[in-house]
C-alpha cells in the first residue's frame, strides 16, 4: 500500500510507503538518503525502517488519501496537484502558502522579519485530515455527476430534436392515403392492416407526428386519421346509428403509436372518445362564420360513452 502526503515543513506532495506512516499517520518517517534516486528506490522497494541501520528522520505529514498500488498513487498524487490551488484547497491545505503570503503583504519596505515557526496553533484553523479527504471525495464525486448529467442531457435534447422532428421526416401521409373520407376509405384501411409491413408503416408514421401530453399527441393522430365529417359517424361503442370505432385495426393502430409517444391505453381510449365527441362541433362554427362565431352547448349521443 502506498499513501499521498503533504510534508507539513517544506509543503510537498510525496509519495510514500504505508509501512513508513505512524499508526495516526501524523508522522511520517523518512530515509537519511541524500540522493533522490535512492530515495525513490527506497519509497518503491517499501524499506522498512526498523530494519535499516541508520536513524530515520521523523516528518510531520498531512495524510491525503491511501492507494493499493505505486503507479495508483502517483495518479492521487497528479490529481491533488492539480486541485491544489483551487478553491477550496487555498483555504484548507496547510496554512504555510497563505501565512507566507500574509507576512510579507504585512512586511514594512524597509524592514524584514523572519517568518514564524509553523506550530500546532498556526494549523489550528485548518481542517482535519479526514475533511480534507472528504472534500477530495466530494470533489470526485461532484465531476461525476456533472458529467452523468451532461450525457442526460444530450440524451434529452436529442430526443427532443427527433420527436419534434419536421413532417418532411415522417413517413409521407400521402403513401398511406390519410386523412380518411369516406367510410370506403376505412373500409380499405382495414383490409389494408392486415398486413404487418402496412401497419408498422401507419405506426411510424402516427407516432411521428409529435405532441408531449396525452390529448394533444391523440388530436395529432386523429387529425391526421379522419376528417371531421367522417368522424361524426363514429363513437367509441357504436350507439345509435353510429359506426364502432373501438372496433377497427386503426384503433389499434392508434393504441401502438401512443404508446411509443408514452401514453397508455386507458388515456388513449379517452382522448379518442373526446374527440370523436367533439366532431360536430369542430365542424359547426366553420359552417356557421368560422371559428370566431360562438355556438351553443351541444351534447351529442357520442358523448354518453364517456
Amino acid at each position: 500500500m502506498y499513501a499521498v502526503v503533504t510534508l507539513q515543513d517544506s509543503d510537498e506532495l510525496m509519495v510514500v510507503p504505508s509501512n513508513w506512516l505512524s499508526s495516526d499517520k501524523r508522522h511520517c518517517n523518512w530515509p537519511p538518503f541524500k540522493s533522490a534516486e535512492k530515495c525513490m528506490e527506497a519509497v518503491k522497494n517499501k524499506l522498512n525502517p526498523e530494519e535499516e541501520g541508520k536513524t530515520w528522520e521523523k516528518l510531520r505529514i498531512i495524510f491525503l488519501g491511501e492507494y493499493g498500488t505505486f503507479e495508483k498513487a502517483k495518479e492521487g498524487q497528479k490529481e491533488i496537484k492539480e486541485h491544489e490551488w483551487s478553491y477550496p484547497f487555498d483555504t484548507v491545505l496547510t496554512g504555510i502558502k497563505r501565512q507566507r503570503l500574509e507576512n510579507t503583504l504585512g512586511m514594512s519596505n524597509n524592514q524584514l522579519q523572519p517568518l514564524p515557526p509553523v506550530t500546532a496553533a498556526s494549523t489550528s484553523r485548518t481542517l482535519s485530515d479526514a475533511d480534507m479527504v472528504e472534500i477530495l471525495q466530494m470533489l470526485r464525486d461532484i465531476k461525476s455527476k456533472v458529467q452523468e448529467n451532461s450525457t442526460m442531457l444530450k440524451i434529452i435534447l436529442k430526443d427532443n430534436t427527433v420527436s419534434e422532428a419536421p413532417s418532411s421526416t415522417c413517413v409521407p401521409s400521402k403513401n398511406l392515403k390519410l386523412p380518411l373520407r369516406t367510410s370506403e376509405d376505412v373500409a380499405r384501411t382495414e383490409m389494408e392492416l392486415k398486413n404487418a409491413t402496412t401497419r408498422k408503416k401507419y405506426v411510424k408514421y402516427l407516432s411521428s407526428l409529435g405532441g408531449f401530453i396525452p390529448k394533444d399527441v391523440i388530436k395529432k393522430m386523429m387529425q391526421h386519421v379522419l376528417t371531421d365529417d367522417l368522424a361524426m359517424q363514429f363513437n367509441w361503442q357504436g350507439r345509435g346509428d353510429k359506426q364502432a370505432f373501438s372496433h377497427l385495426m386503426l384503433t389499434d393502430v392508434i393504441r401502438d403509436a401512443a404508446l411509443t409517444r408514452n401514453v397508455n391505453r386507458g388515456d388513449c381510449e379517452t382522448e379518442i372518445k373526446k374527440y370523436l365527441s367533439y366532431a360536430a362541433s369542430r365542424k359547426r362554427p366553420r359552417e356557421q362564420g368560422g371559428p370566431g362565431h360562438e355556438i351553443p352547448n351541444v351534447i351529442s349521443t357520442s358523448m354518453m360513452d364517456n
